[in-house]
């Protein structure tokens, strides 16, 4: 990794440590909606711009979701496929210049909302997981009678992608996200008879990310808010007042 890359994953790592703590204020919206519950859940459609081999060649497709927990923290998953935009040379006998970069990868996502019932607000997010890349024939990707009998070279990548983003509140069930995430994958190699047909670092690079957010994403309760917010109301007693004897004389 370069040094810019070093510097944005230690910032990352320690981040957390410097942020205050959630602040308790109703959700503001840009189409109202403040009625609170008291879990929280989201789905969402991701669309990345990226790096990949040694450019910003590369579009990816997917998608991530997962449990609310807490108002601040979000354990779930996410997945990614590349769209193949990126030309490679394929160094197989008898292929042509017709191939492209194609795979994807997915794993387990993390995410911390930092005072989310803010109209804008910064989240941090880390995705932990593996995939694979590959190359594909475009010229003949629709052709059924295409002759397969020679397996395009493959590779099996581990990846960490720690990135931070910008939340926009549109409603309470609706967020839009824009972000940037660095996608790194230490153990990635593409070869064909021992040589490399990509660079190992291929994989490597930033990514700008826009995000959709659908769920539900008003604030919740912990046990003892929502055992102070229902408790009955205390019992008032007026206090007995004893009438003094009257002497008559």
């Amino acid at each position: 990794m370069n040094r810019f890359s070093v510097i944005f994953l230690v910032v990352f790592a320690f981040l957390p440590l410097f942020l205050n703590a959630q602040e308790e204020e109703e959700m503001k919206t840009l189409f109202g909606g403040d009625r609170e519950v008291r879990f929280g859940s989201y789905g969402a459609l991701e669309l990345k711009g990226s790096q990949l081999d040694g450019g910003f060649h590369g579009f990816l497709m997917g998608g991530r979701g997962g449990m609310i927990i807490n108002n601040a923290f979000v354990f779930g998953g996410a997945g990614y496929g590349i769209i193949p935009t990126r030309k490679v040379d394929c160094p197989m006998p008898n292929h042509d210049n017709n191939h492209h970069l194609t795979g994807g990868y997915g794993g387990l996502f993390f995410e911390y909302l930092h005072q989310p019932n803010r109209l804008l607000h910064f989240t941090a997010n880390m995705l932990v997981g593996a995939g694979g890349v590959t190359l594909a024939d475009m010229k003949n990707a629709g052709n059924v009678n295409t002759d397969n009998s020679d397996k395009h070279s493959g590779a099996f990548v581990f990846v960490l992608e720690p990135g931070v983003a910008l939340d926009l509140n549109m409603s309470a069930f609706l967020r839009m996200s824009l972000g940037v995430s660095y996608r790194y994958s230490p153990n990635f190699k593409l070869q064909y008879e021992g040589k490399d047909i990509v660079p190992n670092t291929a994989f490597n690079g930033f990514s700008v990310n826009l995000t959709f957010k659908f769920g539900n994403f008003r604030r919740q309760y912990t046990a003892s808010e929502l055992n102070r917010m229902y408790a009955p109301p205390p019992v008032v007693v007026p206090p007995v007042v004893v009438p003094q004897p009257v002497i008559v004389r």
